[in-house]
C-alpha cells in the first residue's frame, strides 16, 4: 500500500532549538493516526509543517506522490490537506451557514469581478456552493442551526462545525489538532462517533493530535508518540499503551485500561 501522506526525516529549527527532529510519518488512505505526547513535543508544529505554514529546515514532506515541501498554505488547501486548531477559529459573527460557504471558495472558478458584478455564470455558481453548503450540513447535522450565529452554538456543536468546515475543502486528509480540549464526557463520546462517521462517510484519512487518551485508544488505527521533537514510539494502540518508554514519557506510571 503506498502512502497518501509521507514524511522524510523532516526536522524544523528555530535558532539553537530543535521543534521536530527527523520525522517519519506515514499515513494510508482511509486509516486514522493519532500524534501523541507531552507539551512541547512538536505535534502542533509537525501540523504546521505538513500544512505548510513551516517549511521544514531538512527533509522531505510527500503528499499523494508530490513533493510540498516549500508550497503555501493555500496551495497544499487546494491539493487535498484541511485542518482544524486547538482553539477554535470560527467567523463567531457569521452565521453557520455563512462558516461553510466560506470554505467552498476554496474551489470556486468563477473569479472576484464576475461575482461582483453578477454575471449570470457567477450568480449560477453561487447557488450551487450554497446548495452544496446546505447538503453538506444536512451531512453533519448541522442543518438546524444553519441560521444560527456561530458565537451562539454550544462549545461542542462549535467543534463540530470548524470540523464540517474544513471538510467543506473537499480534502484528502483532514488534520485534527486537539478536537476533544474543553470537551465534557458526552461531547468527547459524541465527537469519536462524529469523527468515525465522516471518516466513513467522505472516505477521508485522519491525522489526530489528542490528549484525551481514551478516544485516541478508542479511534486510532496507528499511534505515533513525539518527546522533545522526536518519535519515541509507533504502533498500534495497544502496543503504545504498553509501551514502558510511553508510559513513563506520557501517560505516567500506569497503563489506561
Amino acid at each position: 500500500m503506498s502512502a497518501l501522506l509521507e514524511t522524510k526525516d523532516v526536522t524544523i529549527r528555530f535558532g539553537g532549538l530543535v521543534a521536530v527532529n527527523l520525522l517519519n510519518l506515514t499515513v494510508n488512505d482511509g486509516e486514522i493516526v493519532a500524534i501523541i505526547g507531552p507539551n512541547g513535543a512538536g505535534k502542533t508544529t509537525a501540523f504546521n509543517l505538513i500544512t505548510g505554514v513551516y517549511a521544514p529546515t531538512e527533509g522531505d514532506i510527500i503528499f499523494d506522490g508530490i513533493k510540498i515541501n516549500g508550497k503555501r498554505p493555500d496551495q497544499i488547501a487546494k491539493m487535498g490537506i484541511a485542518r482544524t486548531f486547538q482553539n477554535i477559529r470560527l467567523f463567531k459573527d457569521l452565521t453557520v451557514l455563512e462558516n461553510v460557504l466560506i470554505a467552498t471558495h476554496l474551489n470556486v472558478k468563477t473569479d472576484f469581478f464576475s461575482s461582483v458584478l453578477h454575471m449570470p455564470y457567477a450568480m449560477k455558481e453561487e447557488k450551487k456552493m450554497k446548495e452544496f453548503a446546505c447538503s453538506f450540513l444536512e451531512e453533519t447535522g448541522l442543518i438546524e442551526h444553519k441560521d444560527d450565529i456561530a458565537s451562539s452554538l454550544p462549545y461542542g456543536l462549535q467543534r463540530r462545525l470548524e470540523i464540517a468546515r474544513a471538510l467543506a475543502t473537499r480534502p484528502k486528509i483532514l488534520l485534527l489538532d486537539e478536537p476533544a480540549a474543553g470537551m465534557n464526557p458526552k461531547e468527547s463520546v459524541d465527537l469519536t462517533e462524529f469523527i468515525r462517521e465522516i471518516r466513513d462517510k467522505f472516505h477521508l484519512t485522519i491525522i489526530l493530535i489528542e490528549h484525551h487518551m481514551q478516544l485516541v485508544m478508542d479511534i486510532s488505527d496507528k499511534i505515533q508518540v513525539l518527546e522533545y521533537g522526536r518519535t519515541i514510539a509507533r504502533g498500534i494502540p495497544f502496543e503504545i499503551q504498553n509501551n514502558p518508554a510511553v508510559i513513563k514519557a506520557y501517560l505516567g506510571e500506569e497503563e489506561i485500561n
